[in-house]
Parts: structure tokens; sequence; C-alpha cells
């Protein structure tokens, strides 16, 4: 059996960088499942959880590296399945996911495998307690006393400088508004965008899981075996690994083949590509057959959630605090919102 993943392993590789080669074919696959005036794909399995986007599209889905990407790298993984799996045809069962991602991640560069993992992992285990951040949000409304402060008010913005505890306290409370309206979107489900080769890779999927922000940690439930653990490194302190080539204008990466464009800029494309290098050493060191491992990056961190001795994680924090010192980890959530919160830690889900 072991021969069989190694292969589909392969196959399933080759397939992905093709795909991604360029924008034009990640919209040919797009286009496979999605016509332009029609979307020619059952809204059951993995596509059922945008059934509903799908039927309010009568006039056609249109083309999306964010969107639906779960459900279509899930279909070019099941047809390297059945084209070199075992002779008996079937569905490729949850073991099988998680063996050939195991044996594809030596396969792939950590771009690409890391947007493979994002779209396939699947996120039973967590989710985050939407009615208690509202109902915490309310009482805070009700007791902000301050004249000049707003945190409420439509389209404000954070101090640049707080120096008094008022002012930091507003710009705590306008993370936790930021992420309580983030999180009202997590269903369990999520689609992470797809970037070409070449392409700066992005924060961003279709329930806005990457831009939650630490306002959201304490609102963030496990099953009661896992817990969240946070790789951190402070803004303006991400080691360098995109590096530009003055003379062509273009960025390279150690361990990527090939070059990068970066439109939005070097400090965003070293971000993002530092933050997927975390994931995919990470990766490596966990057995993902025996231990849940649940990754999402974001700006200047890598949420994992994980067993809850945070064994595994803690000896590969170790070994990645050798090679960038400027990291740092985090048990649940990383700093306290308001000075008055109460200090108790958030009860896992399905806890009572």
């Amino acid at each position: 059996m072991q021969e069989i993943y190694q292969r589909v392993a392969e196959r399933f590789a080759a397939c992905i960088n093709e795909v991604f080669e360029s924008e034009a074919s990640l919209e040919t696959e797009f286009r496979r499942y999605f016509a332009k005036t029609q979307a020619e794909v059952s809204t059951e399995d993995h596509f059922k959880s945008v059934a509903t986007e799908i039927a309010a599209a009568p006039s056609g889905v249109v083309f999306s590296r964010t969107d639906y990407w779960n459900g279509i790298i899930w279909k070019i993984f099941e047809a390297a399945w059945l084209e070199v799996g075992p002779e008996v045809k079937s569905i490729p069962t949850g073991y099988d996911k998680l063996m050939i991602l195991k044996l594809v991640h030596p396969l792939l560069d950590y771009n690409l495998f890391t947007q493979v993992l994002l779209n396939l992992q699947g996120y039973t285990g967590m989710q985050y307690a939407v009615s208690d951040a509202q109902a915490e949000m309310a009482g805070i409304k009700g007791a902000w006393k301050d004249p000049k402060l707003d945190p409420f008010a439509p389209k404000v913005k954070k101090v640049k400088d707080p120096k008094t505890a008022n002012e930091q306290k507003f710009n705590n409370i306008i993370s936790r508004i930021k992420a309580v309206n983030l999180i009202a979107q997590f269903d369990g489900q999520a689609s992470f965008r797809v970037s070409p080769k070449g392409s700066t890779p992005a924060f961003a999927d279709s329930r806005n899981l990457s831009m939650i922000g630490v306002g959201g940690d304490r609102y963030l439930r496990t099953f009661p075996h896992l817990k969240p653990f946070y790789i951190v490194w402070k803004p303006g302190m991400t080691p360098e690994t995109a590096k530009l080539d003055h003379g062509l204008n273009m960025f390279f990466a150690d361990g990527i083949d090939g070059w990068f464009v970066s439109k939005s800029g070097g400090e965003i494309l070293n971000e993002v590509l530092f933050s997927r290098k975390i994931m995919y050493e990470v990766f490596r060191d966990f057995d993902i057959l025996k231990e849940t491992c649940i990754m999402i990056p974001r700006m200047n961190s890598v949420l994992v959630v994980c067993a809850a001795d945070g064994g595994h994680i803690k000896k590969t924090f170790e070994r990645l605090k050798a090679l960038y010192p400027v990291l740092e980890l985090y048990e649940g959530a990383r700093i306290k919102e308001l000075a008055e919160a109460e200090e108790t830690p958030p009860m896992p889900f399905g806890a009572q």
C-alpha cells in the first residue's frame, strides 16, 4: 500500500505543479468545475458548503482565486487517486488523504505545499465562540464612558501611538470588534486563496480566518484534548526570506525554484513566505496520522492547534528558535485584552 500512496503523491504533486504554473492554468482548472455561464459541478460532497453561493449565481460563477479552492484541490487529489491509486476504485478516505499529504510534503516547495495543506486540512477541533464574543462586546459598549474616544463609531481607527491606559484599551477594543466581525463568518469550512508561481501569495480566505488578529484569541475554542499555540514574531523583525535581485527587479527565495514579481512590495512577499516556511517546518515535525495539527498563517504569526500538552510543538519551536531567534511561542491567548479583564482560561467547546 505504501507504494500506491507514493505513486499517488507523486502524481498529485505533478498535477499541482501544472495547475499552479500560471494564472491562466488556475483559471482553466477552475473552469473545469465552474463554466462561465453555468455552475457545472455537483453541490454535494466537497462543494456542499458553497451550494447556496452557487445557487445564487444563475448567470455563472466568476473566476476566483479565493473561493471554492478547498473543493477544487480535493478534486485534483481525488483524480490523482483514481488515476494511479488502488485498482479497486473508491473515494479516498481521511487516512488516505493524511498519508498522501505526508508524502507530498517533500515533493512541493513550501509555498505550494502550504496552499494545498490549507485547502485540504480539516478544521474539526476548533471553532470561535461568536455568541460569547457578541455578549462581551455588548457589555463593553455599555460600560465605555470616554467622551472623546468611541471604539464603536463607524470606520474608527486606532490611536497610532497610545500613551494612556484608555488609549490602549480603546485600541484593544477596536481589535476585538474586528475579530468578532470576522469570527462570525467561520462555519468550519474555508477556502484559502491560491497564487500561481511567481506571484505574491496572500493572507486571504473565504472566511477571513487569516485576518483574525490577537483580539480573536480569547474566543477560540478547541476540543478538550487540543489547545491553540501561536508562533509569533514582532512586526519589522521578519527574517529575510525573499531577496531582491536589483538587476532583474525580481525576488528570489531559498527553497523555491524560479522568481517572484511582487506588486505589493517585498515586505509583504517576505512576510507571507516566512509564515508559509514556518508552517512547512512545523508539518515536517508532526506525524499527522497520530496527532491533530491545524495551522493558519497570519501577519507575524502562525496559529497551531494541536495536542494540549504541547510536547511536539514545543520541541519544534526549540528547533525553529535556534534558526530564527526572533520567534516566540504562546499557549492560548497571546495578550490581556483589557487591564481589568478576568484572566480565566477559555472553555473548550464540547465542555460543560
